[in-house]
């Protein structure tokens, strides 16, 4: 039963977990699409209560101007029949005679022939520069008629008071007499409402409108669009009390509104189906490739240990997790192979460092007792020379890893004593070091490695002016090694496969367990100064044949804080 729950929770967890996610995924983006939906269909519907209130504002603006210009140009023409004695005249002469008996009067009367006193002319010529007029009507003050006149009957006619009634879209204009400013009466002129209707249109544009204008007696002169009471209306009112109101109907941008909300509700819900899909495809994908996975593990941990994962049917960062698991499976199995071999060959070496073991006092004091030695037979270069090669050896037996610059030149000077001792007069060395790098801190054994080069492959003996130097300088930023000979140098090939080598800033090594040693060369000093020092490091190689070597090392100080 133990075994039984072990298999069957991870199958479990790892099929519930790619559908929790698939639905939680799910359900975030239609919240994500549902909400921005909801913000553009706001941000629609507050873009056409904007609009609708900009284009009630502009129309309410203009129909005050219009209705404020017809009022002045009916003011303007009412007072025209009315400007002087002899049109005033002619009016009452209309009122008061019979028809005949007034274009008798007409052609008895004698005037200027710029004035007319012929009502009818002058009524004529007011349908004739104004294409706005509909129509005239005159109020006098105790008459019993009225004069009514229209576009289509410009002659007019009398009609008794009683039945008068004037046109909605007519203005009422008092006269008076110019002279006495005395009242004479009331004269309507109808404005032709098309005029007004056309303004509005060009304003509005495409949204509609309803636009009322009410007269001082509160009589409605004008009214476009269907009345409501829902509307919020925009008042305005002329220079002579005519009120203008304005209002967009609200299922304009209801109706508005939730078309475009529709669409875009409906497009969401389509895009949010074709997520869905694409997303459960994909994991369900997904999934089958997990499964995979994770099964073919399980089947190495029970010991199939040569089994590996398909790789065929991987994608992207599974393909990735396979490749890798494989690769790592191949190099555990080669590594436990090597690891035996190692564990082999280190009891095979252990063997022979026990056998081959010597006590390191036993040479200092033999060392030390042939010094003595010398010196009492008066040999006193051979017992300095012994002296210096016991310190060298005593050196290289130490396991300290780091030494300071000062110490690791020492080991140089020394080294290059006992090397100079067989030909004294044909070589010369010497160091310099700048008194603030003394107790620098570098691997130990960087330096000597070069200088013992020089001595085993650069000396030409048959010179006496060989010579080999180290400078220690501090400059700005950084600290400049520079060791220098004037030896045969080496070939172009040689130096660029040495420069190579030296550009490399990674390392790979290759164990050999059979006893051979390697000796310690450029390369070896280079992988140590740059695992010792890391990017701060850095070598340059300068050679020619019988031109000598330089080698200069740079070491960057260290950042503070």
């Amino acid at each position: 039963m133990k075994v039984f729950m072990k298999n069957w929770q991870p199958n479990k967890t790892k099929q519930f977990r790619l559908h929790s996610l698939l639905r939680i995924y799910s359900l975030v983006m239609i919240i994500i699409i549902s909400c921005f939906a909801l913000l553009i269909s706001y941000a629609d519907w507050d873009m056409r209560e904007r609009e609708a209130n900009r284009v009630g504002q502009r129309v309410l603006a203009r129909t005050v101007d219009e209705v404020e210009y017809y009022y002045r140009e009916s003011t303007r023409l009412a007072q025209s029949l009315v400007d002087n004695q002899a049109r005033i005249e002619g009016i009452y002469k209309y009122f008061s005679l019979s028809t005949p008996d007034y274009f008798y009067w007409q052609l008895e009367r004698k005037t200027s022939p710029y004035i007319s006193v012929s009502i009818y002319e002058n009524i004529d010529d007011i349908y004739v520069r104004n294409d706005f007029v509909t129509g005239i009507s005159i109020v006098l003050q105790d008459s019993t008629d009225v004069f009514v006149s229209k576009r289509g009957n410009r002659g007019g006619q009398k009609i008794p008071a009683e039945s008068f009634k004037p046109d909605a879209n007519s203005f009422a204009v008092p006269v008076s007499d110019p002279i006495s400013d005395q009242a004479l009466g009331v004269i309507y002129i109808s404005v032709e409402p098309e005029a007004l209707y056309k303004a509005i249109d060009n304003t509005r544009g495409t949204i509609p409108v309803a636009v009322t204008v009410i007269a001082p007696y509160e009589t409605d002169m004008f009214y476009i669009g269907a009345k409501g009471t829902n509307e919020s209306w925009l008042v305005g009112t002329t220079a002579h009390g005519y009120q203008v109101r304005v209002a967009v109907p609200k299922d304009y941008v209801w109706s508005g509104t939730l078309a475009s909300s529709a669409l875009i509700l409906g497009l969401s819900a389509l895009f949010i189906i074709i997520l869905y899909m694409t997303l459960r495809r994909t994991f369900s994908d997904y999934q089958s490739q997990v499964v995979d996975l994770v099964d073919s593990i399980q089947a190495i941990t029970k010991g199939e240990q040569t089994k590996r994962i398909d790789t065929d049917k991987k994608d992207q960062e599974l393909l990735l997790i396979a490749e890798s698991t494989n690769d790592m499976l191949d190099r555990l199995e080669s590594n436990i192979h090597d690891i035996y071999q190692l564990e082999l060959n280190q009891k095979d070496a252990n063997m022979r460092a026990l056998q081959a073991q010597i006590n390191p006092h036993f040479m200092y004091n033999t060392l030390e007792f042939l010094r003595m030695y010398a010196v009492m037979e008066n040999q006193n270069e051979l017992a300095d020379i012994i002296y210096e090669f016991s310190s060298l050896l005593r050196n290289n037996i130490s396991d300290e890893r780091e030494t300071t610059l000062k110490q690791e030149v020492e080991f140089c000077r020394k080294y290059s004593y006992l090397c100079m001792v067989r030909y004294p007069k044909s070589i010369a060395y010497g160091f310099k070091i700048a008194p603030e790098l003394e107790e620098m801190r570098i691997p130990k054994f960087t330096l000597q490695p070069l200088v013992e080069n020089y001595f085993a492959h650069g000396v030409d003996y048959r010179r006496t002016d060989n010579v080999i130097s180290i400078k220690a300088l501090k400059k700005d930023g950084y600290v400049e090694i520079l060791v220098t000979d004037n030896g045969r140098g080496m070939s172009a090939e040689k130096l660029a496969e040495i420069q190579a080598k030296l550009a490399q800033r990674t390392f790979e090594h290759t164990a050999d367990y059979k006893g051979e040693q390697q000796s310690i060369g450029i390369v070896n000093i280079h992988e140590r100064f740059v695992l010792y020092f890391g990017d701060r490091y850095n070598i340059n190689v300068e050679s020619a044949e019988q031109k000598g070597v330089q080698y200069r090392i740079t070491i960057q100080d260290e950042e503070k804080g």
